[in-house]
This record gives C-alpha cells, sequence and structure tokens, in this order.
C-alpha cells in the first residue's frame, strides 16, 4: 500500500524544536517519521534529537511522513513544505 509524505525543510534547530512542539502537544499518539529521498534513512519526528540528525545528514531530501495514517499529513506541516 502507498503512502503519502510531504517534502519539507527545515533550516534551523528552532525549526525543529517548534515543529517537534507542535506535533508533541497535539493530543495523539501518531506516529510521525522524516525520513530520507530514497527512504534509507528515518528518525522519529517527535524527537529533538532524530529531526537535528535530519537537518545536518538530508535536509534537502526530508520528507513527512504519518505512519498511523498513511493518507493524512497535519496541516502544521504545510509551514515546512517545500515549494515545488
Amino acid at each position: 500500500m502507498g503512502y503519502v509524505r510531504a517534502h519539507i525543510r527545515l533550516n534551523t534547530a528552532a525549526e525543529a524544536t517548534e515543529l517537534i512542539s507542535t506535533l508533541n502537544s497535539d493530543g495523539t499518539t501518531t506516529h510521525y517519521t522524516i525520513e530520507s529521498f530514497d527512504k534509507t534513512q528515518r528518525v522519529n519526528a517527535r524527537s529533538l534529537l532524530g529531526v537535528l540528525y535530519a537537518i545536518t545528514d538530508f535536509n534537502d531530501e526530508m520528507y513527512f511522513v504519518n505512519e498511523t495514517d498513511p493518507a493524512m499529513i497535519p496541516s502544521c506541516i504545510d509551514k515546512y513544505r517545500v515549494n515545488a
């Protein structure tokens, strides 16, 4: 089964902290990840350490994924989407 992913970019630790804070305060147990373009690297989007790693290692090819409901991307991600 396929899934939806959003191409995002986080440029600073402050942006990462803001995103994580928003995700962690949504009141759900939804599992979010950030993965590289080729899906070889994946981190927990609710983890500061994971997101900072993603920023340093694959920021140009960073994709947000909702692992719990693969067809739904939360609207708070729109702020970080890369315009095509």
